[in-house]
């Protein structure tokens, strides 16, 4: 059954998605009376996350079948965060709307992009980066923001030839 006549939109197999601002890592739970709360600012910035994707794929249902993401992290500065809290963020956010449930996540790829330590001066010479100065990745300008490619991969089912008992 295809698409047209199932009435469902046709999936692009890699959706590509931008997402603004300095990436934001997933915070832990805290814990009280025995309840995990997630701290307001992870909420914040799942909902971020969601929100980009629902403006850009809103058409489309929840994927069923197996997924490859890949993140880059482009930060606004170089405090450490990691790359698997940064990657939580995102892939827990896209749960339910972009995927059934981040189970499904067979293969990631994650960068992350901090500034550059060093900037070019007035004389072109490089000097320490200060604060104000623009992220630079590689001596070219960015602004801070969030790449995520959910990719689409589809599972073909073979049945094993019978064996015969000749």
């Amino acid at each position: 059954m295809s698409h047209e006549t199932s009435g469902q939109p046709e999936r692009p197999r890699i959706c590509r998605l931008a997402i603004p601002g300095d990436p934001q890592s997933k915070g832990r739970p805290r814990v009280y009376q025995g309840h995990g709360i997630t701290p307001q600012k992870t909420r914040e910035a799942e909902q971020h996350v969601r929100n980009a994707w629902l403006d850009k794929y809103a058409h489309l249902p929840p994927y069923e079948g197996p997924v490859a993401v890949t993140l880059v992290f482009w930060m606004a500065s170089n405090r450490g965060r990691d790359w698997d809290n940064l990657a939580k963020l995102v892939t827990d956010a896209l749960n339910g709307i972009a995927y059934v449930d981040d189970r499904q996540i067979i293969e990631a790829s994650v960068s992350v992009r901090r500034p550059d330590p060093y900037v070019k001066g007035r004389k072109g010479r490089l000097r320490k980066r200060r604060s104000g100065d623009p992220p630079t990745w590689n001596g070219i300008e960015y602004q801070p923001h969030t790449r995520a490619n959910i990719h689409f991969l589809k599972t073909t089912y073979q049945t094993p030839d019978k064996e015969t008992d000749e």
